[in-house]
């Protein structure tokens, strides 16, 4: 049922709903052919384990390149476990409370604006590379604090860390950006603790919690973090909803007629359908039975995010298909859940419905201008070229 080089060479298509529904037709884990670990592909059982942190940790690493590997400070709060997670997180929430992207929204509506009165007259572009790619990359340099003038940096750093998103750079390449960046983002906070600003920078690096405050470590790696989750799955959740419009104009039409009905279900099917990462391992503590099979301790289990959205047990008979109506009993694992549910949710929200409403108000049909291809990685997948046409009226 598995590849055996699975995820490796799965996602060059998009997701590979084949195996998918291979995996909810199991209904249980299935052990890897070649890697040491199961793959967990059901909605419940990815939820079982999200939810159990205490029986299945983060510590031990989060990715298959981390099997094997231990650290001396987790490399991000991803993983890390609850206390220590429990803490982190209390250090870093404040950022993120709704005054906060309240606040945002004029300037990402502006940003929107800019980027769309760039489209040519005839409504065909690239959504990559001319709303997808820019848009949450400037809105996350807006949340920190960046200078606009190093916006660009910022892309190159977002593709250098995380694994497949940009083929092109070699490893030397790869581990040289991320060198780079994490030297920006610690003097950036660095100079934030000297003079405040009103940023998102600012508040992590001179935050206290009865007394507790971010180490150094903690505080870059956070900010890396940030920068990621921020940028690529943003990215990939755009593009992603606006091809699937696209390949259904009927979806498109619909939202038209009834936007104020449909636009929230619109927001969350868009990310239940893109799934941008594709998934997170984590470790057993102790034997367990996981949907009928039994893990041992010190087994690690692959959690497939974008199989799990898309398990008819939870999400209907039709959860293969795009459907912007969709009100579902279960809730998307997109964000994930439990304790490590995206702290950015409420923004990547936002940033889809903002592009959403000004796409409305400009264009009434939306069309595939030509093929779309994929970025193939295995642990952010999603689309590194989609052009479409955006059409007026009767053009």
């Amino acid at each position: 049922m598995i590849p055996k080089d699975f995820p490796d060479g799965s996602f060059g298509e998009g997701h590979p709903v084949g195996l998918y529904e291979q995996l909810h037709g199991h209904g249980s884990p299935v052990r890897h052919p070649e890697l040491p670990l199961w793959v967990v592909g059901t909605h419940a059982e990815v939820m079982e384990a999200v939810t159990d942190p205490a029986t299945y940790r983060s510590r031990d690493g989060i990715l298959i390149s981390e099997i094997g590997h231990s650290y001396d400070a987790p490399p991000t709060i991803m993983h890390t476990d609850p206390p220590d997670h429990t803490r982190y997180r209390g250090l870093v929430a404040p950022a993120f409370r709704p005054s906060v992207l309240r606040r945002l929204e004029g300037a990402v509506r502006d940003r929107i604006t800019a980027l769309l009165d760039a489209v040519p007259g005839d409504g065909r572009f690239d959504v990559v590379d001319g709303l997808a790619v820019p848009l949450p990359l400037q809105v996350i340099c807006l949340l920190l604090g960046i200078p606009e003038a190093d916006w660009e940096r910022f892309h190159s750093w977002s593709e250098a860390i995380v694994p497949g998103a940009n083929p092109d750079l070699t490893e030397e390449e790869r581990g040289a950006l991320r060198i780079e960046c994490g030297t920006y983002l610690i003097g950036e906070a660095h100079a934030r603790r000297a003079s405040p600003r009103d940023d998102v920078i600012s508040q992590l690096a001179t935050l206290e919690l009865d007394g507790d405050k971010l180490t150094d470590l903690e505080l870059v790696m956070f900010l890396i973090q940030l920068l990621v989750a921020g940028n690529e799955t943003t990215r990939h959740s755009l593009s992603g909803g606006l091809l699937a419009f696209a390949e259904r104009p009927d979806q498109w039409t619909a939202l038209k007629a009834r936007r104020d009905e449909l636009l929230p279900t619109a927001v969350e099917e868009i990310l239940r359908w893109t799934s941008p990462v594709v998934y997170f391992l984590r470790t057993a503590t102790r034997p367990v039975t996981l949907g009928g099979s039994e893990i041992a301790e010190g087994d690690k289990v692959m959690l497939l995010y974008g199989a799990a959205n898309r398990d008819p047990a939870a999400f209907g008979p039709d959860a293969g298909r795009f459907d912007i109506a969709r009100r579902p009993p279960a809730p998307s694992l997109a964000f994930g859940f439990g304790p490590h549910f995206c702290l950015g949710a409420a923004l990547a929200r936002m940033e889809i419905r903002l592009v959403l409403e000004a796409l409305l108000e400009r264009y009434d049909r939306i069309e595939p201008a030509g093929g779309a291809t994929y970025n193939g990685s295995s642990v952010v997948a999603g689309l590194r070229r989609c052009p479409i046409s955006f059409r007026r009226g009767g053009e």
